[in-house]
C-alpha cells in the first residue's frame, strides 16, 4: 500500500519511520522536502497535487494548513484520513470552539469580533481574556493576554477574532488519541505538559486523567475521526477544559515513542489503514524535552545520551528562534525518576535559559 503524506516536516518524517515497518510506500507532497521528504523517492510539489493523489491508496497530512488542493481531491477520491471537517473547523478558531461547544464539549466562555478595535471593546467582557486572531497562528503566535483594566493595544491585524475567558488552569495536560475505521478507539494516558511563550517545551507522563480521556473519546466520534488526534486541556479546580485539538500526530505525544506498545506514529499508520489499534499502556513512565532554536553541540549530545532512558531525535532542519529542531525522548521507572532526569536534560539543552530562547 501507498500511503500519501501532505506536509514534509517532522511529523511525516516519523509518521514513515514507524509506518515502515508494515511494509507499505510513502509519498509526500509539499513546497520543498523537508525532513519527510528527505527519506523518499516519491516527492511531489503542490501544482503536482493531482498525480501525487493517483499515486497513493490513501492520504493524510501532519498539519492541518497543508495543500488545500491535494485535500480536497483525496476527499473526492475517498482516500483522505482523517477527512476535511477537521481540517475545516481548524480554519476559524471561531468555528472549532463553536462545534466543541454545541457538542457538549467543556471549553471556556468566549465571543468573536470583526476587527482588532470590536475585540478590544469585546475583551472587556471578561476580567481577564485572551484575545486571538481567529485564523492562522500557532505555538503562541497571534495572541494577546489582557486585563479589563489594561490599556487596549494599537496596531492590531484587521481580521476575525476570538475573545477567550482566561482559565485560571492548575496545569495544561493533553491526551492523544487514536479512532479506528471500525469506530474503535484507543487512548494513551494523559501527559502533563509545560509550555513556555505559547510552545511546548516538555511533556511528563502519565499523569492524573481528570475525565480527559472521556472527554476526547467524545470529541473523536463527534468529528467521525479516523485517525490520531490530540487534544489539550487545561486543568481546572472544576475539571478539564479543551483548549484546542489538532487532527493528527502531536508534538505532545511524541514520548510514545519511548516506553510503549506503539508510538503515536505506528497507532495513525494502524487507523487510517484499518488495522488492529495497539496497546497504549504506559510500560515505563515518559516525557519529552523540546529542542528549541538551537542546534546542539557534540558535548550536549555525549551529555544527553549519558543520561540513563534517552533518545535523541534530531530532525535535520536549520536552526532559527523559536524552531523545533528536535527532541529528547526521556525513560523513568517512577514518576520521581523521569522528572529529575527531564531536569537534567533541561540543563544541558538550556543551560537556565528557556526564558530568553523561547521569548518572541
Amino acid at each position: 500500500m501507498r500511503i500519501g503524506i501532505i506536509g514534509s516536516g517532522q511529523l511525516g518524517w516519523m509518521l514513515i519511520m514507524e509506518g515502515s515497518k508494515f511494509g507499505h510506500d510513502f509519498a509526500v507532497l509539499d513546497t520543498y522536502p523537508g525532513p519527510a521528504g528527505r527519506l523518499l523517492n516519491f516527492f511531489y510539489k503542490p501544482e503536482e497535487y493531482r498525480e501525487f493523489v493517483d499515486s497513493c491508496d490513501i492520504v493524510t497530512y501532519e498539519f492541518e494548513n497543508g495543500d488545500m488542493r491535494a485535500m480536497l481531491e483525496s476527499e473526492k477520491q475517498g482516500k483522505l484520513f482523517p477527512g476535511l471537517l477537521p481540517v475545516r473547523l481548524k480554519k476559524s478558531r471561531i468555528e472549532e470552539k463553536e462545534f466543541l461547544r454545541k457538542n457538549g464539549i467543556p471549553v471556556a466562555e468566549f465571543v468573536s469580533a470583526g476587527s482588532f478595535s470590536e475585540a478590544m471593546d469585546k475583551s472587556g467582557k471578561f476580567a481577564k481574556s485572551v484575545i486571538k486572531t481567529s485564523s492562522g497562528g500557532y505555538d503562541g503566535k497571534g495572541q494577546i493576554t489582557r486585563k479589563r483594566e489594561d490599556p487596549p493595544p494599537t496596531g492590531g491585524e484587521d481580521t476575525e477574532y476570538i475573545i477567550e475567558e482566561f482559565v485560571d488552569f492548575r496545569y495544561e495536560a493533553s491526551v492523544i488519541i487514536a479512532r479506528g475505521r471500525d469506530g474503535q478507539t484507543r487512548a494513551f494516558p494523559p501527559s502533563r505538559n509545560r509550555h513556555l511563550h505559547g510552545m511546548l517545551l516538555s511533556t511528563e507522563a502519565p499523569c492524573e486523567d481528570d475525565g480527559m480521556t472521556e472527554i476526547a473519546t467524545l470529541l473523536a466520534e463527534k468529528l467521525d475521526y479516523t485517525g490520531v488526534m490530540g487534544v489539550e486541556f487545561f486543568v481546572t479546580n472544576d475539571g478539564p477544559v479543551v483548549n484546542e485539538f489538532a487532527p493528527r500526530v502531536h508534538n505532545s505525544g511524541h514520548n510514545t515513542l519511548s516506553g510503549h506498545h506503539v508510538s503515536q506514529f505506528e497507532q495513525h499508520i494502524r487507523a487510517i489503514t484499518g488495522m488492529p489499534l495497539g496497546n497504549t499502556v504506559n510500560l515505563q513512565c515518559t516525557g519529552i524535552v523540546n529542542i528549541i532554536g538551537n542546534s546542539l553541540t557534540g558535548t550536549q549530545v555525549s551529555g544527553i545520551l549519558q543520561i540513563p532512558g534517552t533518545k535523541l531525535y534530531d530532525y535535520g532542519k536549520e536552526p532559527r528562534k523559536r524552531r523545533k529542531i528536535g527532541h529528547v525522548n526521556v525513560t523513568g521507572e517512577d514518576k520521581e525518576v523521569l522528572s529529575g532526569r527531564i531536569k537534567d536534560v533541561m540543563k544541558i539543552v538550556y543551560g537556565g535559559q528557556e526564558e530568553e530562547t523561547l521569548r518572541p
